[in-house]
């Protein structure tokens, strides 16, 4: 996969992506629900991600994304903002409890400069 980089100095940058993740409501059991993440924001102000299973706004959600390629997961936890519904699915915005570190970034794809 490209490495990827944007300019820390920016904001609200927010980061396109197409990662593979797992979403839990509540606390970590079972499986969780798959979702994929369609973008980041660098500064860790939160995820956007696509779901099959509509999820409500101010639901904890705790997240595993899949880092490329495939062997490791990063952890984050969240609240969700908003939530659109879609033809066939559901479009949530997510703000981060803590962000993201740089290194959890760089194993995402993210670089920063």
């Amino acid at each position: 996969m490209e490495e990827r980089t944007i300019n820390e100095n920016r904001q609200s940058t927010r980061f396109p992506t197409h990662l593979k993740a797992r979403y839990f409501l509540k606390e970590r059991k079972g499986k969780g629900q798959e979702c994929v993440v369609i973008n980041i924001s660098l500064n860790g102000a939160g995820l956007e991600f696509y779901t099959a299973t509509m999820t409500s706004e101010a639901s904890k959600l705790f997240l595993s994304i899949i880092a490329p390629p495939g062997n490791e997961t990063i952890s984050a936890e969240g609240i969700v903002r908003w939530v659109k519904h879609g033809a066939r699915d559901y479009v949530c915005g997510i703000e981060l409890t803590r962000s993201l570190d740089k290194i959890a970034l760089e194993r995402l794809g993210l670089t920063w400069k």
